[in-house]
């Protein structure tokens, strides 16, 4: 039986990227299956707002409106978009809280696969405390980003790692605030280069979709699509929504920065490996009398 990968351990750079991308491969059939469940709400009401932004950019622009419509149409325009963007981020949320539950399941189980319902149960756990959290991280950043840029970049990956802290050690966020600083010492440029590069890699891998439904809202509005715009941009609509699922990638990666420093500083998992070794050879001694 093929080992399941050790989440629990130092990492560098390199490391913390090529074992996320092989966290994903081993685990990508129990995940993504949690992530369309738990999460698909919001995918789906994502890919119609999507679908109504796209409209409202074309139908000014290619049908003949009248003075009314035409003064209502931005203001459609505008409001849709907000909402979209609104939503596009609320499920990237979701989607981060679900991946780092799952690895947290997945931990607590000792490298084994959680089921639906024990992620499901860490979700509703967390939710509401990992709402709070993200208001507090948001305000941080926003302050940080108009006193002069530089204070939000410093604070991007400190605040990165408060979220991981809180669902993998059940703690509070002036807990996982300060232990996040604590953390990031010495270490800053390794959290902001991995999240730096599988942001790179997603936004990479979505812009492959979105150029499509550019296509086709330009082409629109020059050329004669006839029956084939609506279709088109409902199609790549949901599926420019479905592909933000690869933002459990960071998840996953940010999750190995934060454990991979843990270890460093505080050698959990191997005091967690030693604490079990005991344990483990009963345990094996056990099953092997009662197989004789």
């Amino acid at each position: 039986m093929k080992q399941r990968i050790e989440l629990r351990r130092v990492r560098d750079f390199g490391q913390i990227i090529n074992d996320s991308f092989t966290f994903l491969k081993e685990n990508f059939k129990p995940l993504f299956t949690a992530l369309l469940i738990i999460c698909g709400f919001f995918i789906v009401i994502g890919s119609i707002s999507a679908i109504f932004t796209y409209m409202n950019m074309i139908s000014p622009l290619t049908f003949n409106v009248n003075r009314y419509n035409a003064g209502t149409q931005p203001l459609g325009f505008v409001v849709s978009a907000l909402v979209n963007v609104f939503i596009v981020i609320l499920t990237q949320a979701f989607i981060h809280l679900v991946t780092l539950c799952y690895i947290s399941v997945y931990i607590q189980k000792n490298n084994q696969t959680p089921t639906l319902a024990e992620v499901w149960g860490y979700f509703r756990y967390y939710f509401f405390r990992v709402l709070g959290a993200g208001i507090i991280i948001f305000f941080l950043m926003a302050i940080g980003l108009v006193l002069c840029l530089i204070p939000g970049i410093y604070l991007m990956p400190i605040m990165y790692l408060v979220i991981p802290v809180i669902v993998v050690e059940n703690t509070s966020f002036g807990y996982a605030f300060n232990k996040s600083f604590r953390l990031i010492k010495s270490n800053w440029w390794l959290v902001f280069g991995v999240i730096f590069i599988m942001s790179l890699i997603v936004s990479v891998a979505s812009s492959v979709v979105g150029i499509p439904i550019t296509l086709i809202t330009v082409g629109g509005t020059f050329l004669s699509l006839k029956g084939f715009t609506l279709p088109l941009l409902i199609l790549f609509s949901i599926l420019r929504n479905i592909l933000l699922l690869a933002y459990a990638l960071p998840a996953i990666a940010v999750c190995l920065c934060y454990l991979t420093l843990a270890e460093q500083k505080d050698g959990t998992g191997l005091l967690d490996r030693i604490s079990q070794l005991g344990t483990n050879s009963d345990d094996r001694s056990t099953q092997t009398a009662e197989e004789y």
